[in-house]
């Protein structure tokens, strides 16, 4: 996101670049911790278990966030006013976070492991945030653009779903 040089200014809205970035960030970075969950959490099966059904809840919300989106894009609503845009929101990053938290519990004692671990957003009033910044950002977009434009955001939101944990782990 962008910030205003001038002491006193407001922020620059966040651009429709930022905004995918922010999306393909979260999917990148929980796929990444499943693929560690999947490659240090196996020892403990219980515990492991436990982080799969984290990924699953986590992934679902986001999911679920995807369409509360596409679903006030093409009904012109403006996400921020929109009550299940704002609950899937709050879930999404409550449950994400929740996830990276639990795998960094599994593998931060692990000999090397830890430096495994890359720089994710760690509250969630913060990816609550650039979340919001995000969809604010897709929705200005979405609603100057043109029919075909409107489609191509369309298409490229739905490919910033999650993977399914089957899909990124080694079974």
């Amino acid at each position: 996101m962008t910030t205003s040089a001038h002491p006193g200014e407001q922020p620059a809205p966040m651009m429709l670049a930022d905004a995918v970035r922010v999306l393909e960030r979260e999917r990148s970075a929980a796929e990444q911790f499943a693929v560690l969950l999947d490659a240090q959490g196996k020892a403990d099966a219980s515990r492991y278990v436990q982080g799969i059904k984290r990924y699953a809840e986590a992934k679902a919300d986001f999911d679920g966030l995807i369409e509360a989106l596409k679903t006030d894009l093409v009904q012109h609503r403006d996400p921020t006013g929109s009550p299940k845009f704002n609950n899937a929101l709050q879930s999404a990053a409550e449950k994400r976070i929740a996830f990276t938290n639990f795998v960094e519990e599994i593998i931060g004692s692990k000999e090397g492991a830890r430096s495994w671990i890359y720089d994710v957003v760690r509250v969630v009033p913060d990816l609550v945030k650039a979340l919001t910044d995000a969809g604010i950002s897709i929705w200005r977009e979405f609603h100057d653009a043109h029919q075909a434009r409107r489609d191509q955001l369309l298409n490229q939101i739905e490919h910033l779903k999650w993977k399914a944990f089957a899909d990124i782990a080694k079974i």
